[in-house]
């Protein structure tokens, strides 16, 4: 009786561990979906298509957090974990800045009032859209070993990705500077450059987290 009794109690303070893959994996579906989002709204000429396109954005974004906080809650009842509790912390929070940055780029654009992308901003998004599938592929592999191989190729092609976008947005930048030298365009510009490459980062830290998980688990 006694022994049912402890096991019911550790029943409850302890959420099964394929919870939390199932967590990270609606994070990775919600990075998907903002960027599918955002790249169709980078390609908009009119305002209330990307206001349309804003509001879905800034609706991922709020489920997005809930997944996040109750991952980082779960990390305070959880006895047992199926990796290391930091690195868990910090695959919620890469997952979670991807899908920040997303938002933070109409909301920038917004603010700026300047909701009109660049051709190399175009790009951008879709660079990130592509990093954001990769990402979605890895999360999703992460709850079987068996597939460590190819999660760390995963890892690889996102960290190339990441170069693309490296390059996509030096260009940018030299052809905004070599060509608009009004100082408010010029400032709002670079804002959502620099916003479009913290979201593409945002997917690499999520490669690294991930590549070092693996590397822990084989």
């Amino acid at each position: 009786m006694a022994n049912a009794t402890f096991g019911r109690i550790m029943a409850a303070i302890t959420p099964r561990n394929e919870n939390y893959f199932v967590l990270f994996n609606n994070l990775a579906d919600c990075a998907v979906r903002g960027s599918k989002v955002l790249a169709l709204m980078a390609a908009v000429v009119d305002q209330a298509g990307f206001q349309t396109h804003f509001a879905e954005i800034r609706k991922i974004e709020s489920e997005a957090d809930e997944y996040t906080k109750e991952i980082l809650l779960s990390l305070h009842k959880t006895f047992i974990t199926p990796f290391d509790r930091r690195e868990i912390r910090e695959l919620a929070m890469a997952l979670d800045d991807i899908i920040d940055y997303m938002e933070a780029i109409p909301q920038s654009a917004e603010i700026y009032g300047h909701t009109k992308f660049t051709p190399e901003m175009v790009a951008l998004a879709q660079i990130l859209l592509r990093a954001s599938e990769k990402v979605q592929d890895a999360v999703h592999m992460l709850s079987d070993m068996k597939n460590a191989e190819r999660i760390l190729r995963t890892c690889e092609e996102i960290s190339k990705i990441e170069g693309e976008a490296d390059h996509i947005m030096r260009s940018g930048m030299h052809r905004l500077f070599s060509e608009d030298h009004d100082a408010r365009t010029l400032i709002r510009s670079k804002q959502l450059y620099d916003l479009f490459e913290e979201a593409v980062d945002s997917c690499e830290d999520v490669a690294d987290v991930i590549h070092g998980v693996v590397l822990e688990r084989i």
